[in-house]
């Protein structure tokens, strides 16, 4: 499979589990709180164009420069969620 089969097949299945769950959810009677999320649509999109953008720079570099962002980009999250 290559480099940017991956990611598609990602997404596919990301969104399949989240309509799975979702629904799970529904049937539950869980309150989905509607408003909220249409409030992080917005946000949310951003992020995806952004990452869209990185993951295209990323595809020009080689392996190991791409495995140290990732790292470099998992640490800072750690980072914020153990301070924050």
């Amino acid at each position: 499979m290559s480099i940017t089969a991956y990611r598609d097949t990602l997404f596919a299945l990301w969104f399949i589990l989240v309509v799975i769950k979702m629904s799970a959810f529904a049937i539950a009677g869980v309150d989905l709180q509607w408003q909220w999320s249409l409030m992080r649509l917005l946000p949310t999109a951003v992020g995806h164009f952004v990452g869209l953008k990185f993951h295209q720079k990323m595809l020009t570099r080689d392996a190991k420069t791409v495995r140290q962002w990732i790292g470099a980009g998992l640490l800072a999250i750690i980072c914020v969620a153990v301070l924050g």
